[in-house]
């Protein structure tokens, strides 16, 4: 796991400056606090910050090939590299590490033009090849680690994160008005966007090639699904759960691959609990358990985990941090290191649960990427209420709107709609601000949100399973992931997300969505796969998710609120806001939190590294 950072200039003879690169990979320290590296030749320079994993201590990167003349930097882990590596070798290269990222050099040279396929692992990298001079960045399929860039008059900049980028002071910040309206909207920026006009993310599953001033990207994996009457049916859901605890069981093993003490991520919820066990049945040691409780007890994630008791065999070592309503004032450490406004507790919860971690470990296994392969949101079982009633008259869907908007608010909202249902209310339907922002709350107009490019055969496939992909290529790499590697980084803590094995996501599209979901019962599957494995309570317990209540923290933020004014917002529409929200009128917890935070970036952001300019 590291922190990578380059340049790569128009004009070939123009030497790298390392002091730049120094300062590009200075300022995020904590993503790889073990030992630094750099790679620095005409046209060209590579920056690395490196926290030791695998193959610790002879796996320092920049790593090269055997004449040096390929050269790559790496943030991840690659998981099959052991295989890789007898393969390799058996062809006759030869190895200086027992590191992961070594194989990929060596993978280059039998395939330039493709080798990341077969790399299985998350991973963002940089590899230049210094006779063809071309310089290739890839992000792995899921989008599990990030990387961003940036293109000048001059040159390609490109680091892990956006302030790695804007740390090289080659690029004027500016603010990108339509990702803040998505950020309000969606509750994230989609890629390829970020909240910096002059700054983009590679997209999962995509590579950019440099070569001669020339910048071509391209896709080269992404999860496709069969249509409505494809899917083998002949397969038993008990087949289909022995199939997917095989699966997953390869993928906690591969994912435990490591030199260093692993813990796990621990929630009161089947994902994360699958994990635990799977894990403690591989290692068959004990292993440090991570969990946050609140002081609202209706979230308390301890008093819901029971593997601890029933499951003693399992050996683990639980640990628990508590997250208060004084923990609010990590809301600019957090922004800092999510790199965009929220307005979720989540933010805040994960910073906590990564600094409680990384006090014991040095590698963390998650159940993020469940509830997207395997259909476990809430919205999966409005849809399925959507549908029927979505041809309805409008009186009829109103009347129906009535009796959904406790237990699926969003759905209520599409109901109430004249527009009524399709999948362009999807930001409605997963319960984003968006229908509920005030026209007049932002100073500018900005430009309507882009509509997701759908993959050919869309319109084929079953309603369920379009609702997977959207959450796929929306929420995943750009909300879900964001929010376990980023702050885990923080703490110089690799978190590893077993459900993201790309093999298990493949085979996880073709199990039949009335499989997923039986009646009503999300992710049915999993909970058949791990009978006798987890607590009967554990495999019937609904979705919860790990995070501390908005309003418990934006509590002491209001007055903050009311005075600040950056200019992106009406004053006279937060003044009312705020009246509403302490009147009891409306609940605008996450519309406050996310003008709160939108203050602190503005300030961490835009007025720092817009004084910084080279």
């Amino acid at each position: 796991m590291c922190g990578i950072a380059g340049i790569a200039f128009n004009d070939a003879t123009r030497p790298a400056d390392e002091p730049t690169l120094r300062r590009m990979t200075d300022i995020m320290r904590y993503r790889g606090p073990d030992s630094e590296g750099f790679y620095c030749a005409p046209g060209i320079g590579l920056g690395v910050r490196r926290l030791r994993i695998i193959g610790t201590a002879t796996g320092d990167q920049p790593i090269t090939n055997e004449d040096g003349s390929v050269v790559v930097i790496c943030n991840g882990e690659i998981y099959n590299y052991v295989e890789l590596r007898e393969q390799l070798l058996a062809k006759g290269h030869q190895f200086r590490s027992r590191s992961d990222t070594e194989v990929i050099v060596h993978l280059y040279e039998e395939h330039p033009d493709g080798f990341w396929n077969d790399l299985r692992g998350m991973f963002a990298l940089a590899l230049w090849d210094a006779k063809q001079r071309r310089l290739w960045l890839v992000r792995d399929r899921l989008g599990i680690k990030p990387l961003h860039y940036a293109v000048t008059r001059d040159a390609l900049v490109f680091g892990s994160e956006l302030k790695t980028v804007l740390a090289s002071g080659l690029i004027i910040p500016t603010m990108d008005q339509r990702a803040l309206k998505e950020i309000f909207a969606l509750g994230f920026v989609r890629a390829p966007h970020t909240m910096v006009t002059e700054v983009k993310r590679l997209q999962p599953g995509h590579w950019l090639r440099f070569e001669a001033g020339a910048i071509a990207t391209r896709c080269y994996w992404d999860v496709s699904f069969p249509d409505c009457d494809d899917y083998d049916r002949s397969v038993s859901p008990a087949q289909w759960a022995e199939m997917l605890r095989e699966k997953l069981t390869e993928s906690v093993r591969l994912h435990l691959r490591s030199d260093v003490p692993l813990g796990v991520w621990l929630s009161g919820g089947i994902d994360s609990s699958a994990v635990a066990a799977l894990m403690s049945r591989e290692l068959r040691r004990p292993i440090h358990t991570f969990t946050l409780g609140f002081e609202n007890p209706t979230v308390d994630e301890v008093k819901r985990n029971k593997l601890l008791d029933e499951f003693p065999e399992y050996q683990l070592i639980g640990h628990r941090m508590e997250c208060r309503r004084e923990h609010a004032e990590l809301f600019p450490k957090a922004v800092w290191h999510r790199e965009q406004p929220f307005g979720l507790g989540v933010d805040i919860s994960r910073i906590l649960i990564a600094e409680l971690a990384a006090k014991r470990v040095k590698v963390v296994l998650t159940g993020e990427g469940a509830d997207e392969i395997l259909g476990g949101y809430p919205w999966y079982r409005a849809e399925k209420v959507l549908g029927p009633l979505a041809g309805l008259p409008v009186p009829m869907r109103r009347f129906a709107a009535c009796a959904l908007s406790v237990r699926w608010p969003g759905a209520a909202r599409i109901l109430r709609s004249p527009a009524g249902w399709n999948l362009k209310r999807f930001p409605a339907l997963i319960g984003s601000a968006g229908d509920n922002i005030p026209r007049e709350l932002f100073t500018f107009d900005g430009e309507e949100l882009e509509e997701l490019a759908m993959p050919d055969g869309f319109h084929r496939w079953h309603r369920f399973v379009q609702l997977q992909y959207l959450d796929m290529k929306w929420r995943l790499a750009d909300s879900v992931i964001p929010h376990v590697d980023l702050p885990s980084m923080a703490y110089s803590l690799e978190a590893r997300v077993p459900f993201l094995d790309h093999v298990l996501v493949e085979f996880a599209a073709t199990i039949p969505p009335e499989v997923k979901m039986r009646g009503f019962r999300e992710k049915d599957v999993l909970r058949q796969a791990m009978r006798g494995i987890l607590p009967a309570e554990i495999c019937r317990r609904k979705k919860f998710a790990l995070s501390a209540p908005s309003s418990d923290l934006l509590a002491g933020s209001l007055p903050q609120i009311e005075e600040e004014n950056n200019g992106y917002f009406n004053p006279s529409c937060i003044r009312a806001l705020i009246a509403q929200h302490r009147q009891g009128q409306a609940n605008h917890s996450k519309l406050l939190l996310l003008v709160r935070t939108t203050y602190l970036w503005d300030k961490l952001f835009l007025k720092r590294f817009s004084c910084i300019i080279t």
